[in-house]
């Protein structure tokens, strides 16, 4: 099976391009009259950063191992070539687009297939603010610059996928955020974040514990009846074993299962001992991570405000609270199932918890409309 990117591309671009053309009066009408500032800001802080990443062309660690997929992609080659490379049962769909941008591009540099993550990331940040309840459009882009400068990670633009799930995470609270806000009975809403989320599962691995967690408590908070959640669901569960079976059937990857992990898991209960020493060692590096991103300290903020200051948690608080409760208490269960945690911990706990960050940022959010309504 070969994958013709410019082909693709091709047919791609023709039929955004009819899009637009046929809707070209609205997309005028809402530059001239509302946002052609946010507009000129936006592409002002895409290419700041397509610069950065331009001058700056380093492929770190784990680049290495995305690349060496997105090169398959690349040269047209068959997709089962993927079980030839290292960590062959990582997602490809972050390398597709790695290599579906690169190749596409005037000049075909390999850095202009990472400008998608740029976009997708500044993309994401523009959309969520969009839920803020300022009219002041200067206040906004002065809050949107703050976060980027908050989330920038530039080694993470080095090859890595962790911006792709920390995008989509972002742009799938943003959809949730609207259901729960409303009372909405809106099954739509739901299924378009729903599908946000099962993308994570084609960027990384754990993007699979992701959906599976933020769908799952989706699915108990919604405002829909049983028949509903039942149905919801079953879409969950599809959407894994379709993953499953392309992999298995249709670029051939049989690769380990899960089962060392939850051996290793139950070997703790074995010693009392190490199962305290792995658990100090995992929360231990938890409070350094949460310190060394300044996100995630503003998030816990949010919380503290929101229980003895606002006193009034909704559902839609609930429901982010509860995802960051089941989040955290999944990645502890996860490393407390490997070996060499030490090192583990040290090499790829920063990322993991990085890349889910930008999902609670609606907590923070809630505080200021809060806040911004009560002035009113």
């Amino acid at each position: 099976m070969d994958i013709d990117l410019k082909l693709f591309f091709k047919i791609y671009f023709s039929i955004t391009l009819l899009f637009v053309l046929l809707n070209i009066k609205f997309f005028y009408d809402r530059i001239k009259k509302n946002d052609f500032i946010k507009f000129v800001f936006f592409f002002l802080v895409i290419l700041s950063i397509f610069i950065f990443i331009a001058q700056n062309l380093k492929l770190e660690w784990d680049g290495h191992v995305w690349i060496s997929k997105a090169i398959i992609f690349l040269n047209n080659e068959q997709i089962t070539n993927l079980n030839n490379t290292l960590h062959a049962d990582y997602p490809h769909l972050g390398s597709y687009l790695w290599a579906f941008f690169w190749s596409n591009s005037l000049l075909e540099f390999e850095y202009f297939g990472r400008f998608f993550f740029v976009y997708l990331y500044v993309l994401s940040t523009f959309l969520i603010f969009k839920l803020l309840n300022v009219n002041n459009d200067f206040i906004k882009i002065f809050l949107i610059l703050f976060f980027i400068l908050l989330t920038f990670e530039p080694y993470y633009f080095g090859g890595y996928q962790e911006y792709l799930i920390f995008s989509s995470l972002i742009i799938a609270s943003r959809y949730i955020y609207i259901y729960n806000l409303n009372g909405s009975k809106n099954i739509k809403l739901i299924f378009l974040a729903l599908l946000i989320l099962y993308i994570s599962c084609w960027f990384k691995n754990e993007g699979k514990i992701y959906f599976v967690i933020f769908s799952g408590a989706l699915i108990y908070f919604a405002n829909i009846n049983h028949y509903k959640k039942i149905l919801l669901t079953l879409l969950i569960i599809s959407l894994l074993l379709i993953q499953y079976f392309l992999q298995k059937y249709l670029i051939s990857f049989s690769g380990s299962s899960d089962v060392d992990y939850i051996m290793n898991f139950l070997q703790n209960f074995k010693d009392i001992n190490l199962l305290f020493t792995k658990l100090f060692k995992i929360l231990l590096n938890m409070i350094i991570v949460f310190m060394k991103h300044p996100l995630w300290i503003m998030i816990f903020l949010a919380i503290f405000a929101q229980i003895f200051f606002v006193k009034k948690i909704n559902q839609n608080v609930k429901y982010f609270l509860t995802c960051l409760f089941l989040n955290l208490i999944v990645i502890t269960g996860i490393y407390m199932g490997m070996k060499d945690i030490d090192f583990i911990l040290r090499v790829t706990l920063d990322r993991v918890l990085f890349q889910t960050s930008g999902f609670y940022l609606i907590l923070i959010l809630s505080i200021i409309n809060f806040k911004m309504i009560n002035q009113k």
